[in-house]
């Protein structure tokens, strides 16, 4: 669970960041960057103290060098330095599945299926969102061909990602109605995704989109694990 939110914020604090750029719902944006950064200091804390096997251990490492560029450099993104945090981020993701990947291996836990997978579904809603903010940024990136796949590699990911949870929530009301309100938020974000040509007005729905699907999928989480409200988690607001 603290390696998935771990990932995460890491996605959600760089594609904040390029919405401060922009100057996307500006200050409710810097107001959640802040908390973004926030949190992810607490799960690295969390996931630093917790007792964990070497190849855990080594995995964490990794990922927690990493995001050490990510975070020093977020405060001065602009539209040149963009691209290249876009491949640190990336870089990031990579090291936190393995992590995740690595926990879960090791887990007993009946809960780290869906939990691994609601977070990941969370995080591949971000980075749709970061793809086109950055492409939107620097005009330079919008026909470079990664980046498309990137896109579309995503789409079809998270399109899977909702038939697996789909099938996990047939016996299960509650999961079902969540999961029933993350579809409806997935078919308005999917449209948007598709525009021909990013308006200002479609920026700040695909960003305030990604971040509602991650809500719905963090709900999903908590439903799974019973916990109680927690304001400091996004889905809390």
């Amino acid at each position: 669970l603290t390696a998935g939110m771990f990932r995460l914020e890491s996605e959600r604090s760089y594609k904040l960041s390029l919405q401060m750029s922009l100057g996307i719902l500006s200050g409710h944006t810097a107001v959640e960057r802040t908390r973004s950064l926030e949190n992810l200091a607490r799960f690295r804390k969390e996931l630093a103290r917790q007792a964990r096997s070497e190849k855990v251990n080594k995995a964490f490492n990794r990922a927690d060098r990493a995001l050490n560029d990510q975070v020093e450099s977020l405060p001065t993104l602009n539209a040149k330095t963009a691209a290249a945090l876009y491949d640190v981020n990336e870089d990031i993701l990579i090291k936190m599945n393995f992590l995740s990947f690595a926990l879960e291996s090791e887990s007993n836990d009946n809960a780290a299926r869906v939990t691994g997978l609601a977070l990941r579904q969370a995080s591949l809603a971000q980075r749709m969102a970061k793809i086109v903010l950055l492409r939107s940024m620097d005009k330079s990136m919008y026909a470079r061909q990664g980046l498309q796949v990137d896109l579309a590699q995503s789409r079809i990911e998270f399109i899977n990602g909702m038939s697996l949870l789909a099938e996990q929530a047939q016996d299960d009301k509650a999961l079902k109605q969540r999961l029933d309100l993350a579809l409806q938020q997935w078919s308005f974000y999917d449209k948007a995704l598709s525009a021909n040509g990013f308006k200002p007005e479609d920026l700040r729905n695909i960003s305030s989109t990604s971040d509602r699907i991650a809500q719905m999928m963090v709900e999903i989480v908590r439903l799974g694990y019973r916990l109680p409200p927690d304001p400091s988690i996004i889905a809390e607001r």
